[in-house]
């Protein structure tokens, strides 16, 4: 009967946060609709393709707040799965429907998580780092793409939802992480940054004519990788033997003596046998 409860409470929690999940989805949509959204878009668009077009392998993950077929263009690995929150979220086949802090694929299997401002969005973060981990082959990596809490982004939270355009009402219901503090949890989960770079230097704001107009000195100010931009993309490599499960030790077969066999010698042989012997 106590199993029956806590899996029936497991359940529900899990129904409650794929509801939650699906309804930050829908909201954000409208972020990524918008003038503001689309450049951001472009912008990690072009940060992401020289990388994605040197990676080998077979699968990749993509756990976002958007469909990442923009940002997974240039990719030339084939397989490419998507995180949904509900089927009616799902666009294609390959969308995976689940809870992002319980990842139902096998370990090592991933030979490139992308996380596209998930962390920030869903309500487990560090859980979800951790699946990422889990499922990410060794020296595969994880890429990281997130608002900087330190930047005119930042502060554009503080603001009322007066002063701001709808489509930018949501970023007070996003959890900005700090790279500081992804690191500390890098650590945790063997971990390990290869490359940190920062871009769009652009306010928050949603009006076309001021964001065309700031394109040009933008992509000059990313080239420069200034602490105070907008938007981090962290590489991630995965190291080998790393702790998130433990190793199993390898049993010897069944048909081998667990101690090397010695031929008895004269000296080796009881005393009574070795009386008898010499009889």
């Amino acid at each position: 009967m106590h199993l029956q409860n806590s899996s029936k409470q497991t359940l529900d929690t899990q129904t409650l946060n794929n509801q939650a999940n699906t309804q930050l989805w829908q909201t954000w949509q409208l972020f990524w609709d918008s003038h503001l959204g689309q450049a951001v878009l472009r912008a990690e668009a072009a940060l992401l393709s020289p990388i994605l077009e040197a990676q080998r392998g077979y699968h990749v993950l993509s756990v976002g707040a958007c469909p990442a077929k923009p940002l997974l263009a240039s990719c030339t690995i084939k397989h490419q799965m998507e995180w949904r929150p509900s089927f009616a979220t799902a666009d294609h086949t390959s969308c995976l429907i689940t809870d992002p802090a319980h990842l139902p694929l096998p370990n090592d299997s991933m030979d490139l998580v992308l996380l596209h401002h998930s962390l920030e969005l869903l309500a487990r973060p560090h859980a979800l780092l951790k699946e990422a981990a889990r499922v990410t082959l060794p020296k595969g990596e994880i890429l990281i793409l997130g608002f900087n809490p330190y930047s005119l982004w930042g502060l554009a939270r503080i603001l009322p939802k007066s002063l701001q355009a709808k489509p930018l009402q949501v970023l007070k219901s996003a959890r900005f992480i700090s790279q500081n503090k992804l690191l500390d949890w890098f650590e945790f989960l063997d971990l390990k940054q290869e490359e940190r770079q920062r871009i769009f230097h652009r306010p928050p704001c949603n009006r076309i004519n001021i964001l065309q107009h700031l394109e040009k000195p933008d992509q000059r100010l990313d080239k420069k990788n200034w602490p105070l931009a907008g938007i981090y993309l962290l590489r991630i490599k995965k190291r080998i033997g790393s702790p998130l499960r433990p190793e199993l030790k390898k049993k010897s077969p069944s048909w081998l003596a667990a101690q090397p066999v010695v031929s008895p010698t004269r000296t080796s042989l009881p005393t009574q046998t070795r009386l008898k012997t010499e009889k």
